[in-house]
């Protein structure tokens, strides 16, 4: 078995485009809305519905906290649809992510660690790791696709053992 360490890297927009979207508020666009009372950031991250999907919104919250370094045992990908995480809490998020296609090498993860307050949109059929949570009680706000069909296949890490670090 080989062993390959993935060190997380910080969340950007260049660097995390091939695999979605980064979704904050700094450097988006943005308007006054009701009367100047609400400043709106339109239009964060593109959702992505394949067959007669229809977007599902979600709340998850995490029951146990992911301690790092951790394995990278599998990861997954959703071929119909896109699929957003975005912090409700200013906790860090680490993200897993390889680009779509029918094969995931282990060469091929990138990793990346959030500020808090950025949320991550994967691409509809891009690889990432379930989510980690940082602390126990993170919640966040899911949207991704329902509907019909299967939405979810998993790739395992047979032959090459994955450990993902912090930097630093």
């Amino acid at each position: 078995m080989t062993s390959l360490r993935l060190r997380a890297e910080p969340l950007t927009h260049e660097a995390f485009a091939p695999y979605g979207d980064v979704i904050e508020t700094e450097g988006a666009k943005h308007f006054s809305i009701n009367a100047g009372t609400i400043e709106r950031f339109h239009d964060l991250a593109q959702v992505e519905l394949g067959g007669e999907g229809r977007p599902l919104i979600s709340i998850a919250a995490c029951n146990q906290a992911t301690t790092l370094p951790c394995p990278v045992p599998f990861v997954e990908r959703h071929p119909l649809g896109s699929q957003a995480f975005i912090p409700l809490d200013d906790t860090p998020l680490v993200v897993v992510v390889a680009p779509a296609g029918d094969e995931v090498a282990p060469e091929s993860l990138r990793a990346f660690v959030s500020n808090g307050r950025q949320g991550v949109n994967y691409r509809r059929g891009v690889w990432h790791l379930p989510l980690i949570a940082l602390e126990q009680g993170q919640r966040m706000l899911i949207v991704d696709r329902g509907g019909s069909g299967d939405n979810c296949e998993e790739h395992h890490f047979r032959d090459t053992e994955i450990v993902l670090t912090l930097p630093g």
